[in-house]
């Protein structure tokens, strides 16, 4: 199993009341779900799936910068030391 950082943004961060966390998994899948066992009593509805198995897909998750939808999605393999960042994404003008 790879240990990651899990760095939590804007909404995340106020919610969880951590910058960032550590977990262990082999799939950003694993690591998210131990994510929501831990905090998902913290995050709105709107932050996460209709099963509150997976963050919204509205929301941002990125391994070291990469979005996981251009990945392999929630099956993405992690490696020892990934960066994973969770994001409610921004716009404005």
């Amino acid at each position: 199993m790879a240990k990651v950082n899990v760095h939590l943004l804007n909404i995340f961060q106020l919610r969880v009341k951590e910058n960032t966390l550590e977990y262990e998994g082999d799939t950003i899948h694993e690591v998210i779900t131990r994510f929501i066992e831990e905090h998902g009593d913290k995050l709105d509805d709107e932050l996460l799936s209709e099963d509150k198995k997976r963050i919204n897909s509205q929301m941002l998750v990125l391994i070291n910068g990469r979005d996981i939808k251009n990945l392999n999605d929630y099956n993405t393999k992690l490696d020892e030391g990934d960066e994973i960042h969770l994001s409610f994404p921004l716009s404005g003008g």
